[in-house]
């Protein structure tokens, strides 16, 4: 009998084995179908229906330009060192802005966030960068930063910045398109709701994240508020030193190492860097354009450098003004000076303003801003330079029609609106 019973075992034993092996596939089939539902499918749901919710709906697609220019910005491996997506993080939205959200990339297939940032991210870097200043810097980055790793592309162009082959062209219509739709989100970015089952701590902080006000510290703004750059506790050769170190690495690309506005990248700029050699500033008037730069130009601002790295900046510029010595020469003539307020009430005050701020009627209008008087003094060869031949690039024309004694007389007339108050001694 025992024999019997085991020769019975011995004969289900196999039946029970097939049949565990039968339910371990079946189970191993529903949790792959489950985790495939669970993690792919439910979420792909959940994404498209956020997307539909704040996606605007006449949201451009790309033209065929900027396709050209994406393709390009693939192949030439861009996305290899800057990386297209702000992350939740404070950190990042403190450089960048509010943090990516899905329905901003819906046209990108593949999406370029890229996962390595040895150059900046690119998320918003839509109206930062002035085209000019991003042509110089395909061409030749070291032009305009002068510490990058990044190639130059001089086979994107003819010979110059200033001559951008089509390629070149497509890449800056493709940079322009970053952060375009975030900035016409129908819907405020803390309205974007988080996942549900999201910490409520970590909820409330991506919230603050998105609906924080941002913008780019090197983007220009039109405002002339700006923080005192005179109280500082450096000594004067401190604040010297760091402005020159400062304008060598940020500024000599542009304004050239000299201050004379003949850097590189200068010749691919329009309007031209100001040549700071035959120009005053007053203190405020250098806050003023370091922290909110010069909308319209290839002048960024610098708000992302420290107020101290500011003021000896700004310090080191006002050496840089070779006539200075001799700024306060032989009086002009009231008759002269009465002479060029008349001119410059026919022929300036509707752009410059009847005190010389730049706020007359026609200049809020206009990028660049006409020039403030106030905080910035040319020189008289400078002032009829202009006059003779405008400033290109703004909205500056020549005066062909104004006599050389005219001329003389509103230069005169010009250089006594300048506030030297605040201008530190060298």
């Amino acid at each position: 009998m025992a024999k019997t019973a085991d020769a019975t075992m011995q004969e289900k034993s196999p039946r029970w084995f097939g049949l565990a092996y039968l339910l371990i596939f079946i189970a191993g089939v529903g949790f792959f179908l489950l985790s495939f539902v669970a993690l792919g499918v439910v979420p792909g749901w959940r994404l498209a229906d956020a997307m539909a919710a704040h996606t605007k709906t006449e949201m451009p697609d790309y033209s065929a330009s900027e396709l050209r220019g994406r393709q390009l910005y693939t192949r030439l491996g861009c996305a290899l060192c800057h990386s297209q997506q702000v992350r939740f993080l404070v950190s990042d939205a403190r450089r960048w802005g509010a943090p990516t959200q899905a329905w901003e990339t819906r046209y990108d297939f593949p999406q370029l966030w890229g996962t390595r940032r040895i150059g900046p991210d690119l998320a918003r870097e839509a109206q930062v960068r002035s085209d000019d200043w991003q042509l110089a810097h395909l061409y030749n980055p070291r032009w305009v930063v002068a510490d990058s790793v990044m190639p130059g592309f001089t086979w994107l162009f003819h010979g110059s910045p200033d001559r951008p082959a089509t390629a070149a062209s497509d890449l800056l219509a493709y940079l322009r398109t970053l952060g375009r739709a975030q900035q016409s989100s129908p819907k405020k970015n803390q309205d974007v709701l988080i996942a549900a089952d999201m910490d409520g701590t970590m909820d409330m902080q991506n919230k603050n994240l998105s609906s924080a006000h941002f913008q780019n510290p090197n983007q220009p703004q039109l405002d002339r508020t700006a923080p005192d750059l005179t109280s500082t506790s450096a000594t004067r050769e401190q604040l010297l030193a760091r402005g020159q170190t400062l304008f060598a690495q940020n500024c000599a690309g542009c304004h050239g190492a000299g201050g004379a506005g003949d850097g590189p990248a200068a010749a691919s700029l329009l309007p031209k860097p100001t040549n700071l050699r035959q120009h005053r500033f007053s203190s405020q008037g250098l806050a003023q354009i370091l922290w909110n730069g010069v909308a319209g130009s290839a002048m960024p601002a610098w708000r992302n450098l420290s107020i101290a790295d500011l003021a000896g900046l700004s310090a080191y510029v006002q050496t840089l003004h070779a006539a200075l010595a001799s700024a306060h020469s032989t009086p002009t003539p009231t008759s002269v000076l009465a002479h060029g307020a008349v001119i410059y009430a026919d022929h300036c005050s509707s752009c410059h303003g009847a005190q010389g701020l730049g706020d007359g009627v026609v200049g809020s209008t206009l990028l660049p801003r006409p020039a403030n008087f106030k905080i910035t003094q040319a020189d008289s060869t400078r002032i009829t330079q202009v006059l003779n031949d405008g400033v290109p690039g703004t909205s500056m024309p020549p005066w062909p029609g104004l006599s050389p004694s005219d001329k003389q007389a509103v230069s005169a007339f010009v250089r006594t609106l300048f506030n030297s108050a605040t201008e530190q001694n060298p």
